[in-house]
């Protein structure tokens, strides 16, 4: 992919970009393997209300003729008055632009979403093998809260469980 690292935006993901998504999401190893019918549920966000809430998020190249989606990311929110508990359901950067900021912005684009829309705690599941974005969450303030063994296939490997308070990252003033 020939951009500029540093020029992308970010708006909510649209069923026209599901191509780019699912490319991104092949060209990455440790990114889950949706179905295309797996993303509908976050197109319809907009339609969605309490208890559960979903967002998607798209990094969009902003340095070209034409725009590109260059990463994404996708978030559930049960609103259950105990824990109201936002999870980061799946995230991924194009390989070509990983450590740019974008997984960052992403990120952080849900967890403001989580924020506005009353959630106590983020929570997700990474691949313990995936130092790099490992790296991205603590740096982010998230902390290891369990683990899950065999959680992940092909290849089989395990789950870390990462979290945080929402009001701690909405909270912080230096994100990079």
């Amino acid at each position: 992919m020939n951009l500029s690292p540093a020029i992308f935006g970010l708006r909510p993901l649209q069923a026209v970009d599901l191509d780019a998504v699912l490319a991104i999401a092949a060209a990455s190893p440790e990114a889950p393997r949706w179905k295309p019918s797996d993303y509908a549920p976050y197109f319809a966000s907009a339609t969605a209300s309490p208890p559960l809430l979903r967002i998607a998020m798209a990094a969009i190249s902003m340095g070209g003729p034409e725009e590109k989606v260059v990463g994404f990311a996708a978030g559930s929110l049960l609103l259950d008055g105990q824990q109201n508990l936002c999870q980061l359901d799946s995230m991924a950067v194009h390989p070509d632009l990983r450590r740019h900021g974008v997984g960052t912005a992403l990120l952080r684009a849900i967890l403001a979403w989580a924020a506005q829309n009353g959630a106590d705690h983020l929570s997700l599941e990474v691949r313990a093998g995936n130092t790099s974005a490992i790296r991205l969450y603590e740096r982010l303030g998230l902390r290891p809260e369990g683990h899950r063994p065999r959680y992940y296939a092909d290849p089989e490997e395990d789950a870390l469980i990462l979290g945080m308070p929402v009001t701690q990252v909405c909270n912080q003033a230096d994100f990079h």
